[in-house]
């Protein structure tokens, strides 16, 4: 009966350890699906858009306040156009009612309007209050043939009104925008409440914006501008924009011109709203040594051509840093840092083609760093009459991309799209190519240590060409769902899941040639893909980690278990049989014998012996 007990016991056992190894597969297996359902998880908007940092600002005032400054550039733009044909004697600067705060229009002339000028044309509304530095407290709108020009060897400090009270902005409709301080003093511009930079978004913030003209801005500082739109994001440059009709509810009493600018009739400012121009032109510009610092979007351009921006600095942004919204072309970054943004370090929108990134900085921003969406604008026929093409041709060259909340790069969709020689590092996902993007070529870029994927290519009609990088650290090197790409001449090492994966259906996939190495459970991953040619890889550098599933999948084989099923047996068996002989020893063998020295005197000298005799 006691020989039974062990082996019934070892038999129980050996089921107990079976049923938990199931048990850690499973386990396994959803911890698995549970961290590819997390790509790409962050936080959610409000419209469900994926997003870095929430925006703190208020929607409904805020979208209002946008709303209502359009209506009011609209009002100024169509006085402006008509002013020319129906207004006798007019000229130089005028000055226009606009609600809470007058706008100060500049027409075309020759010289440029200097802070000098704006002494005189407005004395109570741009005042001097140290060296340098002067209060403006109210609009500014500068109009075709006409540049203001706030340049300064000593630098030049503008603060803008912005206050519970009302914001003031700068805009040129048209007109030319010009600071240029020297690398040892900046130009200047910044919100200010009274006692300092205006951090409450909510009731609206003083702006500059440029709507057509040329902006040229060398060693400037914008800083704490902006609220909720692009438009009115900060430093907006922008072309083309709606029409509209300004509508003055709140208006206040007609102020007094002051000397040098005329306050026109509004008699003749009803006759003169019916025959307006409207037509805005594309925006160009030359940007360097520009340092951007807490504005809403940091740099906002649409609708531009051949823009130069050099040795530029954007930080702390409360939605993107650099934007490239809408039809923007030709134009190159070069030089160019955007870090500790709320949302995307660089953005390059829909319809914008030609841009190139070149020795950009992205890093440490709330979602992507660098966002690339070549998407068409309509997929059909839309309401107004939007063209259905792809949009590309852009290029990420020399750069870095590092430590950002989500994505290193994220391409969605476009053509003919080139990463070459980045150093892509500490992110979610390295770079991701999704949406039907075709022709993206990632070639000899280092990527190294992402949190999950270095490369992901993903979702029908996505194509990469994936070439000569260098990828480390992670869990898996390149990553294919249900797309194509050619993974060729890769050097991958220290990964801990897979060097390849390839999942769903991946049609005209290529991975060959490449030197995979790391500690992860298979060095290529394809048995649930369809399509894929893998061949010719370099596998010997791949050391497979023993994990749960792995061992548990290597002992619970059935000739494996009937061997630990009968080595247990042994060892049960032996382990009885040694208790048993322990308890046999205890017993002394010899106690029914008596020793001869109990039953003498023990040992005695011959002598003595023969002495009693």
């Amino acid at each position: 009966m006691t020989s039974r007990k062990p082996m019934i016991f070892s038999l129980v056992a050996l089921l107990l350890i079976a049923l938990a190894g199931a048990g850690f597969i499973a386990a396994g297996d959803a911890w698995k699906k549970s961290e590819a359902d997390a790509v790409g998880r962050n936080e959610i908007a409000a419209n469900g858009n994926v997003q870095g940092e929430l925006y703190t600002g208020d929607p409904r005032s805020e979208a209002r306040i946008v709303q209502s400054e359009e209506e009011r550039l609209v009002y100024v733009r169509t006085i402006a156009s008509a002013a020319r044909w129906r207004v006798d004697g007019l000229e130089g600067p005028y000055r226009l009612h606009t609600g809470a705060t007058n706008t100060l229009v500049l027409p075309a002339r020759t010289e440029p309007y200097t802070t000098a000028d704006l002494l005189q044309l407005a004395p109570d509304t741009f005042k001097q209050v140290a060296a340098s530095t002067f209060l403006l407290s109210e609009n500014i709108v500068v109009l075709p043939g006409a540049t203001l020009s706030l340049n300064g060897a000593e630098g030049v400090t503008v603060r803008m009104q912005s206050d519970e009270k009302a914001f003031v902005s700068i805009v040129a409709l048209g007109g030319s925008l010009a600071m240029a301080g020297t690398p040892d003093a900046d130009v200047s511009l910044t919100s200010w409440n009274g006692v300092g930079a205006d951090t409450d978004t909510s009731d609206g913030r003083a702006y500059v914006r440029m709507v057509g003209g040329h902006a040229a801005f060398s060693h400037t500082t914008v800083s704490s501008l902006g609220f909720w739109s692009g438009n009115t994001g900060g430093l907006a440059l922008t072309g083309t924009d709606t029409a509209g009709t300004f509508q003055d509810a709140t208006a206040a009493p007609d102020p007094v011109a002051p000397a040098g600018a005329r306050l026109l009739p509004e008699a003749d400012l009803q006759s003169l709203a019916d025959q307006a121009d409207l037509d805005y032109s594309v925006v160009t510009a030359g940007i360097d040594n520009l340092t951007v610092r807490d504005n809403a979007f940091g740099l906002f351009i649409t609708n531009a051509r051949d823009v130069a921006i050099r040795d530029t600095e954007i930080r702390g942004s409360l939605v993107d840093g650099l934007v490239l919204h809408r039809s923007v072309t030709d134009a190159t970054i070069t030089g160019t840092t955007s870090s500790d943004n709320a949302v995307d370090g660089i953005t390059v929108g829909r319809s914008s083609m030609r841009v190139q990134l070149q020795d950009v900085t992205a890093r440490g921003n709330g979602r992507n760093g660098i966002s690339l969406d070549g998407q068409p604008l309509a997929d059909g026929p839309n309401a107004v009459g939007t063209a259905v093409v792809t949009y590309g041709s852009n290029r990420v060259v020399k750069s870095t991309i590092s430590d950002n909340g989500r994505y290193g790069v994220e391409v969605s969709g476009g053509e003919n799209l080139r990463l070459t020689g980045n150093t892509i590092r500490g992110n979610e996902v390295g770079v991701v190519v999704n949406y039907s993007a075709k022709g993206v070529n990632i070639i000899d870029n280092e990527i190294r240590d992402q949190d999950q994927q270095g490369i992901a290519v993903r979702d029908t009609g996505a194509v990469a060409d994936i070439r000569r990088n260098r990828i480390s650290g992670g869990d898996t090197g390149v990553y294919v769902r249900d797309a194509s790409a050619s993974i060729t001449g890769n050097t991958m090492s220290s990964l801990a899941g897979h060097g390849v994966s390839l999942r769903g259906n991946v049609p005209d996939t290529r991975v060959t040639g490449n030197d995979v190495g790391g500690y992860g459970t298979t060095a290529i991953w394809d048995e649930t893909s369809t399509g894929a040619l893998v061949e010719e890889n370099e596998l010997l550098n791949w050391h497979p980690a023993p994990t749960v599933h792995s061992v548990l999948n290597s002992v619970f084989q059935p000739l494996t278990f009937i061997w630990l099923l009968l080595g247990g047996l042994l060892v049960a068996t032996a382990f009885t049989r040694k208790r048993h002989l322990r308890v046999r020893t205890i017993r002394n063998p010899y106690e029914e014998r008596v020793p001869l020295t109990a039953l003498s005197r023990g040992i005695v000298r011959i002598d003595d012996v023969r002495g009693a005799r």
